[in-house]
């Protein structure tokens, strides 16, 4: 058993929107040794069927030291914004989305650690005063037979459908009535029903918002006689959501009257969207006076300003006729300053766009989309994103021609630890900005443009390399002063001992990538030399030195989402007199800050004391001559050919 270890977690097994702003877990961690550990908890949510993961939507880390001293429990606090989290739910396939939290002490790559589930409840409180709360009246003028194959003359139904309102609580009873009359058909009998349309979003690397639909009918009930129908909301009823986190649910409903005429197969559809929220809805009278109301589907936690996840044209609606048009020309990352820490804080996105209009037009709907994407192997999934639309003002309006807008990236604040971020890594790691004037449903971009993300890591992070480091083997003996270096800088190696004759350095990267899983995350591990040197040794104590590349990522332990882990080996191969190898494998660390390593000055090469002896060539070359050993015949000494090349006897 190991000497520090998880033994429980307890944290609540239910989080609601309305009443929690935190999750929460306590961790109990039993540390036996002398030793102080590092325990990670990861707070999850995923989407999954089975086993089998479709994506993370959701990877907050925390870390704790744990002292020796036995068992001692340990609380992990992640600030989260649970109005806009999807809720725990199954959905008709078999998948479901679930959340959890996980506490391990060993490496994430080890698979050792406790697991708890818990679920995440969903509530909406409707922002007042809101238009749900007035009555709708539909003024029915349909023609039912028009354009049919055989051009009948058109039957047309006129008349009013009205709802008392639109906004609904689970156990609440909604009324719709009708005044309708046909001209010459005869209406058999009404149905109404109560649609629930589901959304999830897929995890497909060409479409950031492609999505599965479920579509369901809850409710259903009949008319012969009467002009109105009720239907009671389902307690198993969702709320609606028209937005979640990372676009990972879209709940939506409607009450879909059906009208069925005499000798016509289909019916005739009315569909009217309502909001099922969490609290009754009063029902109020439209005042005679316009005043602001809210009209969209919003929280009273939800700030009114804060929309940058919210797309408001729903792909069924016809995009609006604008006798204008918007094209992005240019895309670029601005304010990454290199020299700092936090190179990241700082950073936002210029577009420069051209209006292309005969007179002032109001900006509508520009839309950003920032990605932190891994492909490992066949394998493609998402760490980072972020959304932002710009809407200008009905006061103001932009001139024909160009312009320009500055979007700010989402780490000057807490919501992204830019100090644990993973590089970017060419096709591995990768950051990309996309921009659009079109729905992102739609999946059109004008420009894209890639943003560089490097890591900052103190050279000295690590205790265990700071002292001085020897290995000796036989006659050799190498020495480090320290193995923690500067990138850029060198690696330092002093050999010791009369024998070695050449030296071989290579710095060694390992990386591994995490593939992540619902129970068992899997690993992707590679290994590259970054360079490699070779130099004859031609003096007793030798130092060899190796530049370290400046353009490589340093060591990374802790990583977000823990996508990313890097180490480096210096292999040492040391060439004897006698033709034998001694290899050395050295873990180092490679950060970003001052190492303090000077290269030492070595003294003069100086030629080895068993210097090769050259005869004195010949005044006159001999005749060619062949000496016969058995089968074959070698060539003179004075013949210039390689040692290799013999002759045969025919």
């Amino acid at each position: 058993m190991d000497l520090a270890y998880v033994t429980s977690i307890d944290c609540p097994s239910v989080f609601d929107s309305s009443v929690d702003n935190f999750f929460t877990a306590d961790v109990t961690i039993n540390n036996s040794s002398d030793l102080v550990h590092s325990a990670q908890i990861v707070f999850r949510g995923y989407v999954c069927k089975g086993d089998r993961l479709h994506y993370e939507f959701f990877h907050e880390q925390q870390w704790v030291l744990v002292e020796p001293g036995g068992e001692k429990s340990h609380r992990a606090v992640v600030d989260v914004w649970l109005p806009r989290f999807p809720p725990t739910m199954k959905f008709p396939d078999g998948s479901e989305i679930t959340y959890s939290v996980r506490a391990s002490v060993a490496p994430w790559f080890d698979n050792v650690y406790i697991e708890k589930k818990f679920e995440v409840r969903r509530s909406l409180i409707l922002k007042m005063p809101h238009e749900a709360c007035y009555s709708v009246e539909h003024m029915v003028n349909k023609c039912v037979e028009h354009g049919s194959i055989l051009h009948k003359k058109c039957d047309p139904i006129n008349g009013h459908i009205f709802l008392d309102k639109t906004a609904f609580c689970p156990g609440e009873e909604i009324h719709v009535g009708w005044e309708l009359k046909t001209e010459k058909s005869v209406i058999e009998h009404f149905t109404c029903k109560l649609a629930q349309r589901m959304e999830v979003r897929e995890s497909d690397p060409s479409n950031y918002l492609a999505t599965r639909r479920f579509f369901i009918f809850l409710r259903e009930q009949k008319s012969t006689t009467n002009s109105s129908i009720s239907l009671v909301v389902p307690p198993e009823c969702f709320i609606s959501i028209p937005m979640s986190l990372w676009n990972v649910l879209v709940v939506k409903h409607e009450i879909v009257l059906e009208i069925k005429m005499q000798k016509r197969k289909q019916p005739v559809v009315f569909r009217y969207p309502i909001i099922i929220c969490s609290e009754e809805v009063a029902k109020h009278k439209r005042p005679r006076e316009a005043v602001p109301v809210f009209k969209r589907i919003q929280d009273v936690d939800d700030d009114s300003d804060d929309d940058d996840d919210y797309d408001s044209e729903d792909e069924e609606e016809e995009p609006p006729k604008r006798d204008y048009s918007v094209d992005i020309e240019k895309l670029s990352v601005t304010n990454v300053i290199e020299s700092e820490q936090k190179p990241l804080e700082r950073a936002d996105v210029g577009v420069i766009f051209i209006m292309n209009s005969s007179e002032p037009q109001q900006l509508k709907s520009l839309r950003l989309l920032l990605t932190g994407e891994v492909r490992v192997g066949g394998l493609w999934y998402e760490f980072l994103r972020f959304k932002a639309i710009a809407n200008l003002s009905h006061n103001t309006l932009l001139s024909p021609g160009e312009h320009n807008f500055r979007f700010q990236l989402p780490f000057s604040d807490s919501q992204y630890d830019t100090s644990i971020l993973p590089p970017t890594l060419g096709d591995e790691i990768k950051y990309t900005v996309h921009a659009g004037t079109e729905s992102l449903r739609k999946n059109v971009f004008q420009q894209r443009c890639e943003l560089l993300v490097d890591r900052f890591i103190d050279t000295w992070a690590k205790e265990a390399y700071k002292p001085p480091y020897t290995e000796e083997y036989g006659a050799t003996k190498i020495h480090l002063s320290q193995r923690c270096f500067k990138r850029g800088k060198h690696v330092i190696v002093a050999l010791q001992g009369s024998e070695p004759r050449y030296v071989k350095g290579t710095l060694v990267q390992r990386k591994r990538l995490r593939v992540p899983n619902v129970k068992l995350d899997e690993s992707y591990c590679s290994r590259r030399n970054v360079r490699i040197i070779e130099e004859e040794i031609r003096r007793k104590n030798h130092v060899h030195v190796m530049h370290i590349p400046y353009n490589i990522p340093p060591s990374i332990e802790i990583c977000y989402w823990n996508v990313l882990q890097i180490e480096y080996h210096y292999e040492v191969e040391i060439t004897l007199e006698g033709g034998h190898t001694h290899n050395h494998t050295i873990p180092i660390w490679i950060g970003c800050t001052e190492d303090n390593l000077l290269v030492p000055v070595q003294p003069e090469e100086t030629l080895p004391e068993n210097a090769l002896v050259v005869d004195e060539p010949y005044e006159e070359l001999p005749e060619f001559e062949v000496v016969h050993t058995e089968d074959t015949h070698e060539h003179p000494y004075w013949v210039e050919r390689i040692n290799t090349d013999t002759y045969y006897q025919n």
